[in-house]
């Protein structure tokens, strides 16, 4: 990522907390690779391409006193990147949504989504919900889905949870700002930490340092919505946020889909609204899969098959073992061994811990009790 002064600009307007992003909008519309230009305007400019003449004012007073290179230098600082509509990793489904954001905040892996589904529900999570949101992010994940959430308490967490304890990608949409300070909810601090170490990405549309305010949160939820291909909310109240997520992937032409849960429970009360209002009920995750058609162009997608070497290799790894000593337990020359671990780590079957040192990751786990299973058949 370059920072130039087109970049430079526009990360001093989506720092300033007046502007929203149909006020950035319309300044890219007018200056849409010269950010600097768009940043340094008169007053009456900024009212000419229509923000109101307050918030005009409000800004250029802001801009005496800021400088979006010390903003530039906090981002790098941070491990946070700026992206803009026109960068490679801006995602497709965002830039074309009815309401997208400006720019996005990003840490973690390079966003590069294929088959990202949302995932949502009650902060208050019963143990059916936690049970059914084990369930379908599973097999979602081992078909190859990546699983976006909120990163809330509750639904949120566990499906982000469930997808890492799997080995899959998982995107976590925030209300604030997404460096470490500003985390929310913070007893989900550590969670973020595991999403960041293990592949997956944090975004916001908001500049470090911003708290979760309420207001924010129906915004945060659009951008979980525009970015899934459909939307599963598990478990919600009448009065929860998840149905407006769900409203909101309607409004960008997505499906929503409803997990019908006991009747007597409160918790259920918002997914029955939803299938009542034409929500597809959802009860595994092949009611998401084959719909989409997403099972075909992932070969063997609940069973993940192992090559002779990788079997091997796996199997030798039953604890944690130095790259030395899976050559010796495995008998195989170490040009494959090594080889066979990238392939492992690949299939999220592995993990590199500290000094070579290799593990299962839970996925593995998984996959070689199966073989275990199939050979005591």
């Amino acid at each position: 990522m370059e920072w130039n002064d087109n970049r430079i600009g526009w990360l001093g307007l989506a720092w300033f907390e007046g502007f929203g992003s149909r006020s950035i909008r319309r300044l890219r519309s007018k200056y849409p690779h010269d950010g600097m230009a768009a940043y340094s305007l008169a007053q009456d400019a900024y009212v000419t391409v229509g923000i109101t003449e307050s918030v005009a004012g409000r800004f250029v007073g802001w801009r005496a006193i800021a400088d979006p290179e010390v903003f530039a230098r906090r981002c790098e600082a941070e491990g946070i990147r700026f992206i803009l509509p026109d960068d490679d990793e801006f995602p497709s489904y965002l830039a074309h949504a009815s309401d997208p954001p400006a720019s996005l905040f990003l840490r973690g892996a390079p966003l590069h989504l294929v088959r990202p589904i949302a995932v949502v529900g009650t902060r208050s999570m019963t143990p059916y919900g936690a049970t059914a949101t084990d369930r379908i992010v599973r097999d979602l994940t081992t078909a190859g889905c990546e699983i976006v959430s909120g990163l809330a308490l509750g639904i949120d967490a566990r499906a982000h949870a469930a997808c890492l304890d799997m080995g899959g990608t998982t995107v976590a949409i925030l209300a604030g700002g997404c460096d470490d300070g500003s985390i929310y909810p913070r007893s989900n601090t550590g969670l973020a930490s595991r999403i960041l170490a293990e592949r997956g990405t944090i975004i916001t549309e908001l500049p470090p340092g911003t708290e979760s305010f309420r207001h924010l949160f129906p915004l945060r939820n659009r951008i979980i919505a525009a970015l899934s291909v459909a939307t599963v909310v598990i478990e919600a109240a009448e009065s929860s946020g998840s149905l407006i997520t769900a409203a909101l992937a309607l409004e960008e032409n997505r499906d929503v889909f409803a997990v019908p849960g006991p009747i007597t429970s409160e918790q259920s009360s918002g997914t029955h609204k939803l299938l009542k209002m034409g929500a597809i009920p959802c009860t595994d995750a092949d009611d998401i899969l084959k719909l989409f058609d997403l099972r075909s162009p992932v070969p063997d997608a609940v069973r993940i098959v192992l090559t002779e070497e990788e079997r091997v290799v796996l199997d030798a790894i039953s604890r944690p073992l130095h790259v030395d000593d899976v050559v010796r337990d495995a008998q195989r020359p170490a040009s494959t061994v090594t080889s066979t671990l990238i392939s492992l780590e690949l299939k999220g079957l592995v993990a590199e811990q500290d000094g070579n040192v290799f593990s299962r990751t839970k996925a593995g786990c998984r996959v070689a009790r199966e073989k275990e299973s199939d050979a005591d058949g």
